[in-house]
């Protein structure tokens, strides 16, 4: 029940004749678009859309499926040009991608903006620093509003922002983000900081929109990093950047997740690991790519400093040779790990290196080309766009491989019965709901059954925050309430727009600041009570009343609790404002009502 497979061998990707000069603003370690390792993750990236998209199939001959982003697997023999290369073009193209399977920590994009924040933060006439970090996702701010900034300025990059948050609100938000960030840093030990600020702060959500959930790994391991920082060490940001910086530390990501992404990473990484398609990336390099030894192994135990090769002993000459031998042999099955990772198709491609004409002997391409052309199989060239493929298969896989997934069939059509295509009639309206904090003479109807879930949840959200709010603020100083009412906000309403707490925290003040409920929010008092009584009712045992009663109280048990001491129930209306008291009689109906029940 073995599924069908092939190999194809892409011609070598080769530098133009004729490169583009590129202008002096241009990065000195960006590849250059019409360099052999960018064409070829061009061409990588579109082969994957396309075997995804048009359906073609993998798995065992009883079981097929369609291809998944999650079945393809680049590898490269070690990290450089090509393997970033590919993983940006396949982020540019939209394709999901788990990113790389190892990463320095302190080379993450994410990771460089938190450490330029920490320098900006820790000396403000760093304008660089600062620059770095407002463009960053923490600050969001663009190209164009960095040139505003410093363009012309008179001063420091930070003064600039000072200057124009008084009149543009991007400037204003960056400006109190940052004011939020001095303050604290100040105060917090590294860990504590970066916490409130990937968390509270919302500065993990903002990372991960723009650089995808594969930095959630970099962030994840620098707070880990700087809590273990703390247990040995003062707790300072300055110590903690030094340490960090000094460390170079390196993170193994697991690929082993199913995940639907694209995986690139390492031969030596993917040990283990199976793609129904995989290609080969690194395929021109050779064993001797790597540095020269310089120290030698002698029988014995013995090393020696290696020299120029003919000045060399016969021992040193025996040993080098076996050293070169035993690389070679590595570079050999790390090929045969490759080759193996692949269930149904294999596909090399490689870039000629430098000024070359031809391929390296032995090289991964070299061995490849003629390990196929012995092989037995049959081939086949297609003409593609980007070079003739050169296709290697038994006969009857490549009918097989090539078959887009069936559509399921198509289901017998059902008669509908009428009553499914006739509108329910509308429902008689009941006795009107009289609420008591609506107008008078106002109409009420119930609120309709078929109101949007979201807009219930967001009507039990609010209501939450208001009961959390009201009962925390009158505890707070006057002065702090709008920012601590703010920070709430940050950390349990991330998706309310910044006007729509703004507009809740308005309400809030201006309801704990009013003179007519000056006694309800006072310092002391209490927003919550325990209550706890027994309520007699006749003919049957007393029913136990117990649990937190929300400033309206049961009036019942509290006459018996404080008889010398009058008891009125009110509801606060938190929209109006208004506070309205329960009518005595109305209590009674209801509690009548309870204890019959």
């Amino acid at each position: 029940d073995a599924g069908s497979s092939l190999i194809e061998l892409w011609e070598l990707q080769q530098a133009d004749a004729k490169q583009d000069i590129e202008g002096w603003r241009a990065p000195f370690d960006g590849l250059s678009q019409t360099s052999p390792e960018v064409k070829l993750a061009k061409r990588i990236q579109g082969e994957i859309r396309r075997l995804v998209e048009s359906g073609t199939t993998t798995g065992s001959a009883s079981r097929r499926r369609p291809l998944r982003y999650g079945d393809m697997l680049v590898l490269v023999r070690r990290r450089g040009n090509a393997f970033d290369a590919v993983i940006q073009a396949l982020k540019h193209a939209s394709i999901p991608v788990a990113g790389a399977d190892r990463l320095k920590l302190t080379e993450h994009i994410a990771i460089i903006d938190l450490m330029n924040l920490a320098d900006a933060l820790l000396l403000p006439q760093d304008d660089l620093a600062l620059a770095v970090a407002l463009k960053s996702p923490l600050f969001g701010l663009g190209d164009d509003d960095l040139f505003a900034l410093a363009w012309q300025r008179k001063g420091s990059l930070r003064a600039a922002l000072s200057l124009h948050a008084v009149s543009e609100g991007k400037f204003s938000d960056a400006l109190n983000r940052l004011e939020k960030c001095e303050r604290r840093f100040n105060a917090e030990t590294p860990f504590a900081f970066y916490a409130w600020l990937l968390g509270a702060d919302g500065g993990r959500a903002r990372i991960l929109r723009r650089l995808g959930h594969e930095a959630n790994d970099a962030l994840d391991e620098f707070l880990e990093l700087a809590l273990n920082y703390e247990r040995k060490a003062p707790a300072s940001l300055q110590g903690f950047m030094a340490w960090l910086r000094a460390a170079d530390t390196e993170i193994k990501r697991d690929m082993e997740i199913s995940r639907d992404e694209v995986r690139v990473m390492t031969v030596h990484g993917a040990k283990g690991l199976e793609a129904s398609v995989v290609f080969l990336v690194d395929t021109t390099s050779s064993p001797s790519d790597t540095q020269r030894p310089k120290l030698v192994h002698l029988p014995g135990g013995v090393v020696v400093w290696a020299g120029k090769k003919a000045d060399d002993p016969a021992a040193v000459a025996a040993a080098r040779t076996a050293m070169l031998a035993e690389t070679e042999d590595e570079y050999r099955r790390l090929l045969y790990v490759a080759m193996t990772r692949a269930a149904d198709r294999l596909i090399v491609g490689g870039c000629m290196p430098g000024n070359m004409n031809s391929v390296r002997k032995n090289s991964w391409y070299d061995l490849l080309v003629k390990g196929l052309r012995n092989s037995g199989l049959d081939e086949q060239t297609i003409e593609a766009a980007e070079g003739p493929i050169k296709r290697y298969s038994h006969s009857e896989d490549v009918d097989a491989l090539g078959i887009a997934a069936a559509a399921p069939p198509a289901l017998a059509a059902i008669e509908l019965p009428s009553w499914l295509k006739t509108s329910a009639p509308a429902e008689a309206a009941g006795d009107n709901v009289l609420r008591p904090s609506d107008p008078a003479g106002h109409e009420n109807r119930r609120a309709p059954g078929g109101q949007p879930i979201q807009m219930r949840a967001r009507a039990l959200q609010r209501g939450t925050l208001v009961h959390r709010l009201l009962q925390s603020l009158p505890d707070v100083p006057a002065a702090r309430r709008r920012e601590a009412a703010l920070n709430y906000l940050a950390r349990h309403a991330q998706d309310w727009t910044d006007a729509e707490r703004e507009s809740l925290i308005l309400g809030l003040l201006g309801l704990i600041g009013d003179g007519r409920f000056a006694p309800v929010f006072a310092a002391g008092s209490r927003a919550e009570a325990s209550i706890a009584g027994r309520l007699q009712r006749p003919g049957r045992p007393p029913a136990l009343i117990s649990g937190q009663i929300d400033r309206l109280v049961v009036s019942a048990v509290l006459e018996k609790l404080y008889p010398r001491l009058p008891v009125r129930a009110a509801l606060l209306w938190t929209e109006r404002p208004e506070l309205m008291e329960i009518p005595g009689p109305l209590l009674d109906a209801q509690l009548t009502s309870i204890i019959s029940a």
